[in-house]
């Protein structure tokens, strides 16, 4: 075989087996992930290794964080080899000088992720402002704050809300042009521009034929002059003619490094709001509505445990249940603690290193006493229940002895320590107030 009939072969081959995986995700309710990966192109299979290509470093990253094992497990059931996969960024090759290509259109529209809606966007005390103001962005575009600035940490949700506005538009008014880009994609644009001699085409495109503007991750255009100052313009032209503008960034506009004071002052000529990290509410409502949109049964003890161990953005959370909902799919395993546990045992923090003092004093806060009353002689009900318990949960957590517990709890015989053990043991399976009272303590002693 020739080195270019070889060649064409590794493709098809590749081409086939991408195409057969998205079908075994889409027909397992996986939809999320298909979404995600159908903009991915595989290049070549050869020797069990599949190349796949993807726009950027980030697009890379995501997939290779969430979707290598459930793309590598789906491709081993369909081929019955082991495949790995190999990543590249695709790089579009450079302009012929004599004949140079025309410099790529704004996403006009279709640039718009029709997930990121205001119906699928959570709603809480931490972003409750931005989400305000960005409706009242798609219901009077240009009018209504305008820009609007919506900065906040990674992963919170600002780029879900800048699409949302630009999707009700859309809905509302199909023929409104909305542009929607990256500040880097603006900023290589511009130079595309610059060096083609094609500045007109650039700022017809940005100024005469844009309605909307969206922006995502404005920061990045810190210590770039050139291109400050050509959005400096581009910003002015849209505003005086009440084209609405809405930008997102990690931090506040006086905050950025290398920005122009004027452009912080035309930031700061709407409203500027940011968003926060999700409260515990907010993250199980997260999980349940995009299990609900993925139609993927979430028990609320489940969510519940996802929502106290990811805790830093919606980004993760949703990573979180695409992976469980991946490996459900793939093993069958039920949903429960024990399954999150080993999915997410790369999110979830290490366990606390726990002594026999520490779960007495959190017994004892939770039951309203002191620990002298713990250790002591007295028998009352509620003191003899809550020593059963701190019994019972410092034998299961730190694996002491029944000496030594004995010891740790007034000097207590072995005898003794072991009827708290079987107490609670027995009791544990047939009282739902009691299997409560010790979930509560195990969340409050962070142990999974």
């Amino acid at each position: 075989m020739t080195a270019l009939a070889q060649s064409a072969s590794t493709q098809q081959a590749a081409h086939a087996l991408w195409h057969k995986t998205l079908e075994a995700l889409r027909a397992r309710g996986l939809a999320y992930a298909v979404s995600h990966l159908e903009k991915v192109r595989a290049l070549q299979l050869d020797r069990g290794a599949l190349r796949l290509s993807m726009k950027d470093n980030y697009s890379r990253d995501w997939i290779d964080d969430h979707y290598r094992q459930l793309i590598c497990e789906t491709a081993l059931e369909l081929t019955g080899s082991a495949v790995k996969l190999e990543y590249e960024v695709s790089v579009a090759p450079p302009p012929e000088d004599l004949a140079p290509a025309p410099i790529a259109q704004p996403r006009i529209g279709s640039g718009l992720n029709v997930r990121f809606t205001f119906e699928t966007y959570v709603v809480a005390d931490s972003n409750q402002l931005p989400a305000a103001a960005a409706h009242a962005v798609a219901d009077a575009p240009g009018r209504n704050y305008n820009p609007l600035f919506i900065y906040g940490g990674t992963g919170l949700g600002k780029t879900h809300l800048l699409h949302a506005v630009g999707n009700r538009i859309l809905q509302r008014n199909p023929a409104s042009r909305i542009v929607y880009l990256s500040s880097e994609e603006f900023t290589n644009q511009f130079i595309e521009s610059v060096r083609h001699n094609r500045m007109p085409d650039f700022r017809r495109r940005y100024r005469d034929e844009c309605d909307v503007l969206l922006i995502d991750d404005i920061q990045f255009l810190g210590n770039k002059q050139e291109t400050q100052n050509e959005f400096f313009y581009t910003f002015n032209a849209l505003h005086q003619m009440s084209k609405a503008i809405v930008l997102t960034s990690d931090t506040v506009p006086s905050e950025i490094p290398g920005l122009e004071e004027r452009l912080r002052s035309r930031f700061a000529m709407g409203l500027i709001t940011d968003v926060q990290e999700p409260n515990y509410e907010m993250r199980i409502a997260i999980l349940k509505k995009k299990a609900a949109q993925e139609t993927f049964e979430l028990p609320d003890e489940v969510a519940q445990f996802i929502a106290r161990h990811v805790v830093r953005n919606v980004r993760e959370l949703e990573g979180a249940l695409i992976k469980l909902a991946a490996v459900h799919s793939l093993t069958k395993q039920p949903v429960n603690e024990a399954l999150v546990a080993q999915v997410l045992k790369d999110l979830l923090p290490a366990k606390p290193t726990l002594d026999i003092e520490t779960i007495q004093r959190e017994v004892a806060r939770y039951y309203k006493l002191t620990v002298e009353e713990l250790k002591g002689q007295r028998r009352t009900a509620d003191i003899a229940h809550a020593r059963h318990v701190a019994i019972a949960l410092s034998h299961d957590l730190t694996g002491a002895t029944s000496i030594s517990l004995g010891e740790k709890f007034g000097g207590r015989d072995h005898s003794t320590v072991l009827a708290s053990i079987k107490k609670i043991t027995e009791l544990l399976p047939r009282e739902p107030g009691l299997q409560k009272e010790l979930s509560d303590l195990r969340t409050r002693l962070g142990v999974v």
